[in-house]
């Protein structure tokens, strides 16, 4: 039996980190504290980071990891930062907004599902499909800190409602999102994310309360001005065949 659990158990320990701290986010909005539940949820992403990594190195990736951490993410990153701003941005919609918190919901654990069944290699990385559960539900509680160090309050809690519904559909969505721990191309995009990493690193050390945020924005935006790019280009490729088809003609 300890042979079986061998493989597994030194990421799981992490991926329980990340749960644990899902958990305590979600007690801490039951509390009325959701400040300090938004940084649980930051922890939880410290430990889900760590154990993907713990995994590839020790050679313990395993396909049982794939799915407690999805479902260790489902507590951290969507159930748990939804319930953090329930009362502060989704309850005076009523149904509607109950309604907009489900569609995040119901989104963040879709694209988990997708994520999972996905998978082809368990140590193979490749850029993510969709914007990636976390940052999604990082960014919600990054806000929440951000906003309460600024301006002591929710910065314009009415249009939290709607930008979730929009981080739903970006999680749904095809546009492709970098992966930090392994980018190897030299390219324009390598470096800007690259740029952004060492910020991150830099602010966080400094004042993590005013970096959190924006540097998680500034991923979403990588992730759709990139799209945006290989859109235009695609556009302009296709135009540039057409005009030479009718030129031979």
């Amino acid at each position: 039996m300890a042979a079986k659990l061998k493989p597994v158990f030194l990421p799981s320990v992490f991926t329980s980190g990340n749960l644990f701290c899902g958990m305590f986010a979600v007690m801490e909005a039951m509390r009325g504290n959701s400040y300090r539940g938004a940084w649980f949820v930051i922890l939880a992403a410290f430990f889900d980071v760590t154990d993907g990594f713990v995994a590839r190195v020790t050679g313990q990736a395993s396909r049982f990891g794939v799915e407690f951490d999805s479902l260790s993410d489902v507590v951290s990153f969507v159930l748990a930062p939804m319930i953090l701003i329930y009362p502060l941005c989704f309850q005076p919609h009523g149904v509607p907004g109950a309604l907009m918190a489900f569609v995040f919901v119901a989104a963040g654990a879709i694209r988990l599902a997708r994520y999972n069944v996905g998978v082809k290699s368990l140590t193979a990385k490749s850029d993510f499909r969709g914007l990636p559960t976390p940052a999604a539900g990082c960014l919600v509680a990054s806000y929440l800190i951000f906003s309460r160090y600024i301006a002591g309050a929710v910065l314009w809690p009415e249009y939290l409602a709607p930008a979730a519904v929009l981080l739903a559909l970006l999680m749904l969505s095809s546009v492709e999102y970098p992966t930090f721990p392994k980018i190897a191309a030299r390219s324009i995009h390598s470096y800007v994310t690259y740029g952004i990493m060492v910020l991150a690193v830099i602010g966080l050390a400094v004042r993590p309360q005013l970096t959190l945020f924006p540097a998680l924005f500034m991923y979403l935006l990588l992730g759709l001005t990139g799209w945006a790019g290989r859109g235009v280009a695609k556009l302009v490729t296709h135009k540039a065949k057409r005009s030479k088809d009718s030129a031979d003609c």
